[in-house]
């Protein structure tokens, strides 16, 4: 067992071919420990012999903007600690060209997104499937018919003096000015006044629209379009999910911090996924949409209900957009109520 630390300790560059057969688009990741840092590089390679379109979201492609990797150190699950972004509907720029028989490479630092703090074996996973469209798919924007590569395969590597390595950067927040709500806690607003009113309207609407998604969970219509096939487990914990949402309303200084500094476009806002969180950066798109919920359309009161289930329930982004959700609750309702979208649309039919 010694030996084979001592080998791992020294070969920290590990490569590791990570594509289904038969799919034309794969992917090389290759991980190395920097005195400060541990980087990943990434090589997508589009091995078929047409052109294809790449889908850089959720993948390094864009940086680390969503967990696109799962680590572990020896079976422990290390947390994603980076953001987690909003999505507005995809445009071309989201894409990237893969020519056939051509490659793009990317390097990004996992440490930037995850606490590595104790020496040991860590085991880092692509777990996100890769997407893309043919040329002409990308000429219709066919963006709901996304086909998808399964990358599965993972890299090891052993880290010492892992108390060198820097720590996921946290964002400080000065508070400009906080409100007060009965019975909805407090909201508190940072980096100037962009429309904060309407935000705020949207935030206290959320405090009552939580108590009547509740009151929706059970063997009915609207929770089996978003949830899937109700069963006890799965209701308690759609509802868990809720409960935490009205806790953190109710009791907790949330804060909207206009502007966030790393908004980009095509990105209504951010968070990170904790049970603690307190802040939700908001970003230029989200300015110009309606208030409150209006069916299934991008409002104000759906983002930070998705937001929130993000920051105070931890729920992830398994898929996104009405057809997805719902194909998601027909066909894989464990994934369904983890997923933050899905609570959105339930929270918005619910009032």
């Amino acid at each position: 067992m010694k030996i084979l630390l001592i080998i791992f300790s020294l070969v920290t560059y590990l490569t590791c071919a990570l594509s289904d057969s038969g799919t034309p688009i794969s992917l090389e990741m290759a991980c190395k420990k920097a005195l400060s840092a541990v980087t990943c590089s990434f090589n997508f390679a589009n091995n078929g012999n047409e052109d294809y379109y790449l889908f850089k979201r959720n993948t390094p492609l864009e940086g680390i903007r969503s967990p696109f990797l799962t680590i572990t150190r020896e079976g422990t699950l290390i947390l994603y600690e980076g953001i987690i972004v909003y999505r507005l509907p995809p445009t071309k720029e989201n894409f990237v060209l893969l020519k056939a028989g051509e490659s793009i490479s990317v390097t990004v630092q996992i440490t930037d997104a995850f606490s590595i703090d104790t020496d040991g074996l860590y085991t880092v996973q692509y777990s996100r499937p890769l997407q893309y469209l043919s040329v002409n798919e990308m000429s219709a924007m066919s963006v709901n018919q996304l086909r998808e590569s399964s990358v599965r395969e993972s890299v090891q590597l052993y880290l010492e003096d892992t108390h060198l390595l820097l720590k996921p950067k946290k964002e400080e927040v000065k508070i400009d000015y906080t409100v007060h709500l009965q019975d909805c806690g407090s909201a508190s607003f940072s980096n100037g006044d962009k429309n904060n009113s309407l935000t705020l309207d949207a935030h206290k609407k959320l405090c009552d629209g939580i108590d009547k998604a509740l009151r929706r969970i059970g063997s009915n219509d609207i929770y089996e379009r978003w949830f899937g096939t109700y069963t006890f487990t799965r209701g308690s914990t759609v509802r868990s999910t809720y409960d935490y949402m009205k806790t953190g309303l109710d009791t907790r200084s949330l804060t909207y911090y206009n502007n966030g500094p790393d908004c980009k476009s095509n990105e209504a806002a951010y968070t990170t996924p904790s049970y603690w969180t307190t802040t939700v950066y908001l970003c230029g798109p989200y300015y110009g949409l309606g208030t409150y919920c209006s069916g299934t359309g991008d409002t104000k009161e759906r983002i930070l209900a998705h937001e929130w289930s993000h920051a105070l329930a931890n729920r992830a982004d398994e898929e996104y957009g009405v057809d997805k959700c719902k194909e998601l609750a027909r066909s894989s309702p464990d994934k369904a109520i983890n997923n933050a979208d899905s609570y959105s649309y339930h929270y918005c039919e619910s009032q």
